[in-house]
């Protein structure tokens, strides 16, 4: 198994947790589940799939790379780079896109699927950098970025981009 490799199972895992991450607060609504799940149909709730797919499914390449004895530096440098990169990427694209186009289910999924893979292209690189040894500011952002996206959930601007035009609200109920 190569690093190359790893990235392309990471292409197709984050996809595939995408699906799973969308239901997750509908299966199971609570406090706990509303800070890591989006809790309705606004663009904004759904970054938290692209930030928590890249998060968690990362995690999951880091348990490949050391079974497989892969040399990577800086994972935890790749991890809020690729997800915070990723939101970013997701929305520059989309916004302009809905903005013309309006809510298009084929065109987010399929912008989905090529921001998975330009942060996997993204992390390839990081990995293979020299190593950065700042390894805790990292796990910090992780944690900010998560609550941001609590109080954004709980406490949303009245933008579009926080409205759920289907059940007609800002964050949760």
């Amino acid at each position: 198994m190569t690093l190359k490799k790893i990235k392309i199972i990471n292409i197709i895992l984050f996809f595939a947790l995408s699906f799973l991450w969308h239901f997750m607060y509908d299966w199971f609504p609570n406090f706990l589940t509303s800070i890591f799940f989006p809790v309705n149909e606004s663009i904004w709730e759904h970054m938290k799939i692209i930030f928590g797919v890249i998060v968690f499914g990362s995690l999951i390449s880091l348990i490949l790379m050391n079974k497989f004895h892969i040399k990577h530096n800086n994972f935890y440098v790749e991890i809020i780079t690729k997800a915070v990169l990723g939101v970013l990427f997701y929305l520059i694209i989309f916004i302009p896109l809905y903005k013309w186009l309006d809510e298009n289910m084929f065109i987010s999924i399929s912008l989905m699927l090529i921001t998975y893979i330009f942060v996997e292209i993204i992390g390839y690189k990081i990995l293979k950098l020299n190593e950065m040894n700042i390894n805790i500011l990292p796990i910090i952002l992780i944690f900010l970025c998560y609550i941001l996206f609590f109080l954004l959930t709980y406490y949303p601007p009245h933008n579009f981009i926080f409205f759920d035009e289907i059940k007609l609200i800002y964050g949760i109920p």
